[in-house]
């Protein structure tokens, strides 16, 4: 054996250079257009601007990095980009705390964030990166409220907020104290009722339901993103049915058909547009106003403490007797804005609910026949998408005393909010801005105001998904020039999600706004409205059996991990230690191991690349061990095989170890061979570089950096990025 010393495993350098390398060769820029060639956009999740990439980031985008350079291996054109969520309290509350302006704060957020992850590695196209604090991005949110708004899907109601009378402000549900106080203040928050801007995502429940069969039987959409829909659906099954009362035909909704006459009162939510019918009286009808203005206490959100108010009005149950009609916000929690027959028999809620009203529990031997038709309800409903905050998007409105709420004209777009802005935590700091407030109305050239709410960061998402698609060169486009680009038809629908089991919501919206600008004409190309053609969940990382948070100081810095193992030690870590579909329990053990892993597989190629020099061509006249290159090249195809099939559907925690245990297969043939030769031959020693060959090239979703540098080594060959995966008749015979 050569006696030069080999070169010892040195992650950060070994890292350092090849991405150096990368970067030098443009490497993960997307691919031109080309129709010809299978083409797929894997979405990652879009990280909040909150200063610093955690753990859980990590594992993310290692699952989705490492399925982004299988697809490149495998031949395809991959699409792998992503942007900062940058607007919402988060970042207004570091704001407030330090003086300085919001904008200036995640600007360094991203710049900070996009450094560590590039010391990762991930293979992201970084120039379709973009921010949607950035004018020309959250352009995009207003054009699309304008669009909902014309469409009916944007509307204007009221809703309750908490309000601190001190800071003349509303608070977050997070900015209001255990007592009930103002964060900031300590004084008294009370739940006052402002006009909001609504989403109408209602209009679209019941096709999102269906549809979610279609995504079940695709096969690429995992368990734990189907239940998340199915959670955020809140789909009861159950029946319809006319009962009436002294004003009138109630249709009411019943989940227990079997039990229609245990029915012992019905429940209105006060959001129904039957709730005011059925208000027996004055006092009744000032009830509700209160409930409707939130005029309760923000604790009373359980049945045996949430509002109930007796209408003073009874309708014919279903065993002909007269049932009391209650009207209570518990109904909108469970079926969303309607009608339900309550059976406290089958129901604890219900059961609660009766007791506190001393109304009888039924239980009958069976129900009479009914005239009913099965039906369903849904727990999504609309929601307020406005804010009261200055850290966001400007809504597109102004308001004209004589013309009333008039939508900026397209050609207006953005509305741009002051980037100088510093938010106090007091008041409505855009309000007070009269450079920004101050307007023309765009009909009657009238004095006129700005709309000074804010759309919610959630509105933001709706969009999030597509601006990767567009190439940076187009972005300046109008968005109906940008909705027309070829390159949308190209990469749209995302052939992948990859994103954390919390993002069920999202994912739900996002839907919902595909299938609206489905049926408007700019994404009519989606045929089924779904964004993801595929969506894979992972699991939170947790510490000692909480979810890591800086509160209760159990939260992992990735950045010191990379500085004391490697980049590719963190990211075999986090897809190693558990499936994507379960939580990963962090310990020091996973990173350990993969650390000394990495050492194992790098000194072995190392030593065995060093034999070339000095192996003998063969032991005596006869080859004896023909059968053990036979049995390496069965091993290295069968787990081939299974890392490849575990690649394609995202198992990376099976692929990760099956690619150990290849390599447990390496070494035991060469032990195999020693045991019968004591030595290994030229020939011998060919088919294990093949076969090392073979374990880099599978180990390279996982460890770009250490793969690329044995592999060169190995090969001659420059990077392993954009070399084909390898085929599974390939021999390892000589």
């Amino acid at each position: 054996m050569n006696d030069r010393p080999l070169p010892r495993y040195e992650p950060l350098e070994v890292e350092a250079r090849r991405q150096r390398r990368w970067r030098e060769a443009d490497l993960f820029r997307t691919p031109a257009l080309d129709s010809a060639r299978p083409h797929l956009y894997i979405k990652p999740s879009a990280p909040f601007t909150s200063g610093n990439i955690h753990i859980g980031h990590v594992r993310s985008y290692s699952i989705g990095d490492a399925y982004a350079r299988f697809r490149r291996g495998r031949g395809d054109d991959v699409l792998f980009a992503f942007g900062y969520d940058a607007f919402g309290l988060p970042a207004e509350l570091v704001a407030i705390e330090q003086g300085v302006p919001a904008a200036d704060w995640v600007d360094r957020c991203a710049e900070h964030m996009t450094g560590q992850l590039e010391r990762l590695g991930f293979s992201l196209d970084w120039e379709r990166t973009f921010m949607s604090s950035d004018a020309r991005m959250y352009r995009w949110s207003q054009w699309l409220f304008l669009r909902l708004l014309e469409a009916g899907l944007i509307y204007r109601g009221t809703s309750s907020v908490d309000w601190c009378d001190h800071c003349q402000t509303t608070l977050a549900s997070i900015q209001v104290e255990p007592g009930g106080t103002c964060w900031r203040c300590h004084n008294p928050v009370r739940l006052v009722e402002l006009p909001q801007w609504f989403v109408k995502i209602s209009a679209y429940v019941p096709e999102n339901d269906e549809r979610l069969g279609e995504r079940r039987a695709s096969g690429i959409w995992d368990d734990v993103s189907l239940a998340s829909q199915e959670i955020v659906l809140g789909r009861v099954d159950g029946v319809e049915l006319e009962l009436t009362g002294e004003a009138g035909e109630l249709t009411v909704f019943c989940a227990y058909p079997e039990q229609l006459a245990d029915g012992a009162y019905v429940l209105v939510s006060p959001r129904s547009e039957e709730a005011e019918r059925w208000a027996a009286s004055e006092d009744v009808r000032a009830q509700l106003e209160t409930l409707r203005a939130g005029g309760w206490e923000r604790s009373e959100r359980e049945a045996e403490t949430i509002p109930v108010i007796d209408s003073g009005r009874t309708v014919a149950g279903p065993a002909g007797d007269p049932l009391p009609i209650l009207i209570s916000p518990i109904v909108d929690s469970r079926f969303g804005p309607t009608a339900v027959l309550a059976v406290p028999a089958a129901d604890r809620a219900d059961e609660v609910i009766a007791a506190r009203f001393e109304i009888p529990v039924r239980e009958s031997a069976q129900s009479p026949a009914l005239d009913t038709r099965d039906a369903k309800r849904y727990k999504a409903h609309d929601f307020t998408v406005s804010r009261q905050r200055s850290w966001g998007t400007p809504i597109p409105i102004i308001y004209c005393d004589d013309c009333g709420a008039v939508p900026v004209p397209d050609a207006d777009l953005p509305v741009e909010l002051p980037r100088d802005l510093i938010p106090t935590g007091e008041g409505n700091p855009l309000a007070e801005r009269p450079d920004f407030v101050e307007v023309r109305c765009p009909r009657c050239g009238a004095d006129a105001r700005r709309e000074t709410d804010t759309l919610d960061c959630h509105f933001d998402s709706f969009w999030l998904w597509i601006p990767a698609c567009v190439p940076t060169s187009e972005r300046d486009r109008t968005l109906e020039e940008i909705f027309a680009l070829e390159d949308l038809r190209h990469w749209l629908p995302s052939e992948r999600l990859v994103a954390g089991s919390d993002s069920g919501n999202f994912v739900f919206d996002q839907r919902v706004i595909t299938k609206a600008l489905r049926d408007q004409g700019p994404l009519a190309f989606i045929e089924d409205g779904e964004p993801f053609a595929g969506c894979l969940f992972h699991e939170m990382v947790i510490r000692d059996g909480r979810k890591m948070s800086k509160h209760l100081g159990n939260v992992v810095d990735p950045d010191d991990l990379v500085e004391r193992f490697g980049a590719d030690t963190v990211r075999l870590a986090l897809v190693f230690a558990a499936k994507p579909q379960r939580s990963l329990n962090w310990s020091d053990s996973a990173v350990l191991r993969c650390h000394r892993f990495l050492g194992q597989v790098w000194d072995y190629v190392q030593a065995h690349v060093a034999l070339k020099e000095t192996a003998p061509l063969s032991v005596g006249e006869r080859d004896l061990t023909e059968h053990m290159r036979d049995r390496l090249e069965k091993w290295t195809t069968n787990g081939l095989s299974r890392i490849t099939d575990d690649m394609q559907e995202l198992e990376m925690h099976s692929a990760a170890r099956n690619v150990m245990r290849l390599f447990d297969r390496n070494r035991d043939y060469e032990k195999r061979v020693l045991d019968r030769d004591g030595v290994l031959t030229q020939t011998n020693l060919e088919a294990l570089l093949a076969a090392l060959t073979v374990l880099v090239q599978t180990l390279a979703p996982f460890c770009p950096h250490i793969a690329d540098e044995l592999f060169e080594l190995l090969t001659g060959a420059d990077n392993i990025a954009f070399t084909p995966w390898p085929s599974l008749s390939f021999t390892v015979s000589a």
